[in-house]
């Protein structure tokens, strides 16, 4: 049980800011840290372990938007195939740098945004199906709503922000990936 505690608290850590966050989306919207803490789990800890940010997800959602008449739709899908590109980078840049994975990380929040705001222009009737209704939804996006840049401003941040969290706790505990991912002992350096 000992050493499934840091999965768990992460899990309710990630479920509390998801019902919190809703009330910070005025300052900064799109400031998550559930696509970060997908890329850093796929990145550090493999996608055997992507089972956690995607039960906080799952929790959260249904936490955040219980009673709100927000319906499980073919938007799911799109925010899932985001969350599953951000864990795909996050697995391409296994073992590499701190500065890359930083870098990865934003590469991620983009490819999150553009996913998620083109899976809105295809489904949402409100967006014209031509070029200038596709750069809209990732610029403007719908009148009445704010611009979807912010979102992307909001998931820029936010993305940095965790994964330079999660990069800072990896070196201030030493913990080392085979310990992570395997159970074994970190590595005295020696050959």
């Amino acid at each position: 049980m000992k050493r499934h505690v840091p999965a768990i608290l992460l899990v309710a850590l990630l479920v509390c800011f998801s019902l919190v966050a809703p009330k910070l989306q005025g300052l900064l919207p799109g400031f998550s840290p559930l696509p970060a803490v997908f890329f850093c789990v796929a990145a550090y800890m493999g996608l055997r372990w992507i089972w956690l940010p995607a039960v906080a997800w799952f929790l959260s959602y249904l936490l955040s938007h219980q009673g709100q008449g927000i319906s499980w739709d073919f938007h799911i899908v799109i925010i899932i195939a985001g969350f599953g590109l951000t864990a795909w980078v996050g697995m391409a840049l296994r073992g590499k740098g701190w500065v890359t994975i930083l870098g990865g990380s934003a590469g991620s929040a983009l490819l999150f945004y553009l996913a998620t705001n083109t899976g809105s222009w295809i489904i949402l009737p409100e967006y014209p199906k031509t070029w200038s209704g596709f750069l809209q939804s990732q610029t403007t996006g719908l009148p009445g709503y704010l611009p979807a840049w912010a979102f992307l401003r909001g998931s820029l941040v936010a993305s940095l922000v965790f994964t330079g969290l999660f990069i800072l706790g990896q070196n201030q505990w030493g913990t080392s990936r085979a310990k992570l991912t395997h159970g074994a002992a970190p590595s005295s350096g020696r050959p």
